[in-house]
């Protein structure tokens, strides 16, 4: 028997002719269908004429300025639009089906403040999603969670974006927040829209204990701006900070992320003086991750997983 291995080529290929052929209905143009599939010009309309060659009917209509569909091409849309976007979301919801046997442990290391004020409404998200996913976070400075992480006794941790740098390690933000100065509602410095370091260095400071990564950010502060800062109180923790700047002991500067509506304190903006900062979780590169990690990394970082969805998109 004798077999056209060409004409059995082109239906293997029918997903890539359906594609390209609702892609040009539905944009009117061959070119802007292949803009949008990331192909040449010739290769949408090669898709196209293999699919009348073979239907043995005139699909476009290419007489005017855009092309428009025939009686044939339209009753071809109606029947294969459905089926070009049922084989397009094949694959995530295919894995949408698997998630919801995900299960298992995942095991982070974060610091406080991520553990306090970024990540609750992210784990409670999560949990939703997968209930039989149990989360296990370590709450440590950033240098011990990085010792866990590469350790393999985590699979990830969560810090700020310029805190720890090594080629070895991956970075993918979160969210992002600026530094802002604090004071008592009934402190001199109130009211005021901006404060330079050097009028805040003249007003008793609060600041972290040693060996936090706000301390070392304090220290860091101090000698980019060439201050001495009049220490009145060490202490460890956003919250307590707060505490002790309301009761009118000293100003601090904190992440914005700490400070709550319901805080009776004074807010004052220092995006002038010091630059944002990001919060984002650190995976080491070339790593394998267990499905529930990932799954979490996706969820808290959706532009990771849109990049690696359009990396796996259309390839007609």
């Amino acid at each position: 028997m004798f077999f056209d291995r060409q004409r059995m080529f082109h239906k293997r290929d029918r997903l890539r002719q359906l594609r390209a052929f609702c892609r040009a209905a539905r944009m009117e143009s061959i070119t802007k269908a292949a803009e949008s599939l990331g192909i040449s010009q010739p290769a949408v309309s090669l898709h196209v004429r293999e699919l009348e060659n073979e239907l043995e009917a005139i699909l476009f209509d290419r007489s005017g300025p855009r092309i428009s569909l025939t009686h044939a091409g339209r009753c071809l849309y109606e029947f294969a639009e459905p089926l070009v976007k049922g084989m397009d979301s094949l694959s995530v919801n295919f894995m949408e089906l698997l998630d919801d046997q995900v299960t298992g442990h995942v095991h982070m290391a974060a610091s406080h403040t991520g553990v306090t004020l970024v990540l609750p409404p992210f784990f409670k998200r999560f949990r939703d999603r997968y209930p039989g996913v149990t989360l296990r976070v370590r709450s440590c400075q950033i240098v011990d969670g990085m010792k866990l992480l590469f350790g393999d006794e985590v699979e990830f941790a969560f810090g700020v974006g310029d805190s720890y740098a090594q080629d070895e390690l991956d970075f993918h933000e979160i969210t992002t927040y600026q530094m802002v100065l604090i004071a008592a509602k009934d402190h001199p410095l109130t009211g005021r829209e901006a404060v330079s370091p050097q009028e805040a260095a003249a007003w008793p400071a609060i600041i972290p204990t040693p060996g936090t990564y706000g301390r070392q950010f304090s220290d860091t502060a101090t000698r980019q701006f060439g201050i001495d800062v009049k220490v009145a109180i060490e202490v460890g923790g956003w919250d307590v900070i707060k505490l002790y700047v309301e009761a009118g002991l000293g100003i601090a500067v904190v992440p914005s992320l700490c400070v709550a509506e319901h805080d009776t304190l004074s807010v004052i903006a220092l995006e002038k003086s010091l630059p944002s900062r990001s919060y984002g979780v650190f995976t080491r590169r070339g790593k394998f991750l267990t499905p529930p990690a990932r799954r979490l990394i996706e969820m808290l970082t959706p532009s990771l997983a849109h990049r690696e969805t359009s990396a796996s998109g259309d390839d007609a």
